[in-house]
């Protein structure tokens, strides 16, 4: 007979353990070279035809540098982490873990728009739009004949800021993630992960000019540096095998 102690420890375990890979990170980005002065994302009326849009920003966007010597490599671009072993694409590297995509580019392609004015709580609430993305690997050539390759590919359903006030740090968190292509996209697939249902964020800092609502009632108007990651859960079946086999090795055991 299996004792409540160790019934309960099983138990903790297994939570424990689906609680961590129910959000596992699939993609880490950052900027590299850093540069506080080549933002990585904007908040922007102009872009979004008078109302304010969501969108990357030059620190975001590759230069097709990433084959070279990073000591070569130039701002912009981001240095994109998965965990996901994928070779042969250009301007990537293999650890004994992990795939480092270098020069990476982040776009945001359409909505992420201003969908309700936003709220003062202590801090800023700004609510937005459903929205799209796309993750490009660098160009390997430039303007020749080589494309870079599509990483990842996905829309947003639910989206919003919520920043400090003043030039405090700001999140950008989006829930109902769908993933709907790139070697990433195969790869997690490949892993038993599921394409939809997942969440990505962004920390920002160095915003410029300071946070602030503005007279349309919408936040103002910024451009910020971030990091971000881009999550997945696995799929109920494979959440379940991993309970019964915690659990069936606890019974062994007893």
């Amino acid at each position: 007979m299996i004792s409540k102690r160790t019934l309960f420890s099983a138990i903790a375990v297994a939570i424990s353990i689906c609680s961590f890979v129910s959000a596992g990170t699939i993609v880490d980005f950052k900027p590299l070279p850093i540069s506080p002065t080549n933002p990585e994302f904007t908040f922007s009326r102009a872009l979004g035809g008078g109302l304010p849009v969501f969108r990357s920003a030059a620190g975001a966007i590759g230069n097709a540098d990433g084959t070279l010597p990073l000591v070569n490599q130039t701002p912009g671009g981001l240095l994109v982490e998965t965990p996901f072993l994928i070779p042969g694409i250009p301007g990537s590297q293999q650890t004994a873990a992990s795939t480092l995509f270098f020069d990476s580019t982040l776009e945001f392609t359409s909505g992420l728009a201003a969908g309700a004015p936003a709220v003062n709580a202590g801090v800023f609430v700004q609510r937005l739009t459903a929205g799209t993305f796309i993750l490009y690997s660098t160009d390997p050539d430039g303007a020749g004949a080589l494309l870079p390759t599509l990483l990842l590919s996905g829309n947003f359903s639910t989206d919003t800021f919520i920043t400090g006030i003043g030039d405090a740090g700001a999140t950008f968190n989006a829930q109902g993630v769908n993933y709907t292509g790139g070697v990433i996209y195969n790869a997690l697939l490949a892993s038993g992960g599921a394409a939809n249902g997942n969440s990505m964020s962004i920390s920002m800092t160095d915003a410029a000019p300071p946070f602030g609502i503005a007279g349309d009632g919408y936040l103002r108007d910024f451009t910020a540096n971030g990091t971000g990651l881009f999550n997945a859960v696995p799929e109920p079946s494979s959440m379940t095998l991993l309970v019964m086999a915690i659990g069936t090795m606890f019974l062994r055991r007893r």
